[in-house]
């Protein structure tokens, strides 16, 4: 499980305020306790993309975040992305918005969780 205190969401509240639906994300990611897993899957419930019936997932799948995270590594997993994540967290999120990067993925917790795991950890497999 990874957890965002509440300092780091303000932080990425300031961050973001130019970004309505990342501001929405992070609201979620508060109710979540800071629960970064948790709040994708609420998310993804709220939006329809995933089943409300938790308990019956598979506990060697992957996470719905991490399932997320995957969608997206073709666009996070280069050059470019580096060299925008450099500018900053909201430079990237903005970047990725732009590049129309799935609609409906919550980007601000996915940037989070690689930001996390580390990016070129994260990219290692690619």
């Amino acid at each position: 499980m990874i957890t965002v205190t509440q300092a780091e969401i303000e932080q990425y509240r300031s961050q973001l305020q130019e970004y309505p639906d990342a501001l929405k994300e992070l609201d979620v990611l508060e109710e979540c306790e800071g629960d970064l897993e948790y709040a994708a899957e609420t998310l993804a419930i709220k939006s329809g993309e995933l089943d409300n019936d938790l308990d019956a997932r598979n506990p060697n799948e992957p996470s719905w975040l991490q399932k997320l995270a995957d969608r997206v590594r073709p666009h996070i997993c280069t050059p470019a992305f580096k060299d925008v994540l450099s500018q900053g967290f909201a430079f990237a999120l903005g970047w990725l918005i732009t590049v129309g990067v799935y609609q409906g993925v919550p980007l601000t917790l996915v940037l989070i969780y690689i930001s996390r795991k580390n990016l070129d950890k994260f990219c290692q497999d690619c």
